[in-house]
């Protein structure tokens, strides 16, 4: 029996038996899905912005945020994808997922507290600026609009990364991320992908670069056609550098491509046009999803489950020749059909030509569409198109930023715009590595003449995206983990750990034939271990609140196995053991963020996709 014991003894010994009793299971299970909000995919503002890098500003002294009032955020919950290497994916693959959620305090300035401000250089933001300025109000960290002399936490910068003067910190930009998601890039990175894996990235449609390859595409489609007269397809051919809809165009026949002229000078892509999509009021849209790539090793990316729904302008037909020029029937870009006399500003999430895709979901989903299927093949796209881009950018990264030189860290919000099939199946459209973070939209005041006013929209979505990324990339969010994680709490003693262990022992000891002197059985164990997890994590179903308490205990047991490391190894070496007090610092990385949604969100959906699958 444990009576008597101390209460430290005691602490260790449940979290030691919570990870006996559920380990093997756990072990199984390697994907962890947690429920978040939805996110959605931006308007044609939302294009890609200008490729060309930011004149640096002068750098001034220090300068506090803000002073506006802070505006009740929305909040926006995101995807967490930890998918693994290339050679862990199959055609095969089978994956399974276990919610995980955790608790979050009531207190918002509690739960975001730190030991100093976190500090943001906003100097070069350029059309992000407006969100990130209300994203930082909102999270009350220190804004440095003209630079800093001193370092600060987080860089934000508009277009790239290309700052020798960074030397510590985040920055927003990945080296080499605009050339490695440019039209014939990403093309050849995700071909070889469908080489390998043809059933896994079917979600491409089939394409060739041009010129390069403008025989073969002949070749190809001529093959194709003599063995299916009824075949009639249609192609979309799209410059490698264009961004906002600009030189796009439609095609029935390869001779109709417009070799001569920019071609040589401006390769393109040419694919396979989707004919079938999914209507909403008779109109073609697409989705803007914003998807966060925290870091490349650990790969770990993160879903905004909002995004934007840009609509086309003109009831859709299927392609035919003497529709292909309608630009606002095929195009969906925000860029190209705000000019469209049938465009309607949206005063709301669910009505005009941008909305937000959670709207798009409730829509369908009130006509019985399996909403959690599709969100299921949007992650499944993302996460295999991030594989397919990740070695190069390594490539990149290392050649930029080498390992054992002072740099920064970085993260990227990339802009996946993607269309669902009649079958509500996603299509892949491109990846924009700078998708449009403005929080307002042109209107025409008189012909010709436009203003820029506020879209609710566009604040709603990517305020919150911008907001959640900071608080993911929060560099203090650790240590407030750390320090706020305990089995024990004001409303749950190890005294009454105690108290329960024995009645539970006692009551089930006396149900079986086999009577004990100590120890609990198996079922006394599961009840025991289900009770603390209510206790817990309250709030929750009982799957997550088990799930919770499971990743908890193995998070301390985690700390004590590396302090115990740390201690032998000072003992063995004649020196001083640390001071109880650093243990933490000694640990590497915290393994509580795999297992609980970090503070930035009210609850994350995780997908740590197995080594050997993903689906």
């Amino acid at each position: 029996m444990l009576r008597g014991r101390p209460e430290r003894e005691l602490a260790a010994w449940w979290e030691a038996e919570a990870v006996a009793a559920a380990k093997a299971h756990a072990a199984k299970e390697q994907v962890r899905v947690d429920p978040g909000a939805a996110g959605e995919p931006e308007g044609k503002a939302g294009e890609e912005q200008p490729k060309e890098p930011t004149p640096a500003q002068p750098r001034a002294a220090e300068e506090g945020d803000a002073r506006a009032p802070p505006r009740p955020p929305s909040t926006l919950p995101m995807y967490q994808a930890k998918p693994v290497s290339a050679q862990g994916l199959y055609p095969h693959g089978k994956s399974r997922s276990k919610n995980r959620s955790c608790k979050r305090s009531s207190d918002r300035s509690e739960e975001y507290c730190s030991p100093r401000p976190v500090t943001v250089d906003s100097s070069k933001a350029r059309t992000s600026l407006d969100a990130l300025k209300i994203s930082i109000r909102q999270l009350k960290w220190k804004e440095f609009p003209f630079g800093r002399r001193l370092p600060c936490d987080i860089y934000w910068h508009g277009v790239s990364f290309h700052d020798s003067d960074i030397f510590s910190g985040l920055v927003n930009k990945f080296p080499g991320m605009t050339e490695m998601v440019r039209k014939i890039t990403l093309s050849r990175a995700v071909r070889i992908m469908q080489n390998l894996f043809p059933e896994e990235y079917n979600f491409y449609p089939r394409s060739w670069i041009l010129p390069d390859e403008f025989q073969l595409f002949v070749a190809q489609v001529r093959m194709v056609k003599d063995g299916d007269p009824s075949w009639k397809p249609t192609f979309i051919v799209k410059p490698d550098s264009g961004c906002q809809g600009d030189g796009i165009y439609l095609i029935k026949d390869p001779s109709d491509i417009r070799l001569a002229g920019t071609l040589q000078s401006r390769p393109a892509v040419v694919q396979e046009y989707v004919c079938k999509p999914l209507l909403i009021d008779k109109l073609k849209f697409d989705i803007r999803l914003y998807v966060l790539l925290k870091s490349l090793e650990p790969l770990e990316i993160y879903i905004a489950k909002d995004g934007l729904s840009r609509f086309c302008t003109e009831p859709y037909q299927e392609p035919h020749p003497r529709n292909l020029h309608h630009i606002f029937m095929h195009l969906t870009n925000y860029s190209l059909n705000i000019h469209s006399g049938n465009f309607v500003h949206s005063d709301s999430t669910s009505t005009g030509s941008k909305r937000t895709f959670s709207s798009i979901l409730c829509r369908l989903s009130s006509k019985g569409v399996d909403i959690k299927k599709v969100w299921s093949d949007i992650i499944s796209l993302v996460i295999k198109t991030v594989i397919a881009l990740t070695p190069e950018l390594r490539v990149f990264y290392q050649s930029d930023i080498p390992a054992g030189r002072p740099g920064p860290t970085c993260f990227q919000i990339l802009g996946f715009d993607i269309l669902l099939m009649k079958n509500l199946k996603p299509i892949l459209l491109e990846v924009n590595a700078n998708p449009s973070m403005r929080i307002e939209h042109e209107q025409e005041l008189s012909p010709g003449v436009f203003e820029n006013v506020p879209s609710l929209v566009d604040e709603e979505v990517k305020v919150a995206v911008i907001r959640d990324t900071l608080r993911l990339m929060d560099p203090f969010k650790k240590k407030r983990e750390s320090q706020n994680c305990k089995l024990s709490s004001s409303s749950l003693s190890m005294a009454a750990v105690d108290i329960l262990y024995i009645d539970i022992t006692r009551r089930w000891n006396s149900m079986t034939v086999d009577q004990r002197d100590s120890g609990m059985c198996l079922q006394a164990f599961v009840e025991a271990f289900f009770y603390l997890a209510q206790r817990k994590f309250k709030m929750l179903p009982l799957h997550e609140q088990v799930a919770s308490l499971i990743d908890l205990c193995e998070y301390h047991l985690s700390l004590l196995d590396e302090k115990r490391l740390v201690c032998g190894r000072s003992a063995t070496s004649g020196g001083r053991p640390p001071h109880s007090g650093t243990s933490q610092e000694a640990t590497p990385a915290a393994p509580l963020a795999e297992g609980h949604p970090p503070p930035c969100t009210n609850s994350a959906l995780k997908l740590s996709h197995s080594r050997h699958a993903l689906s």
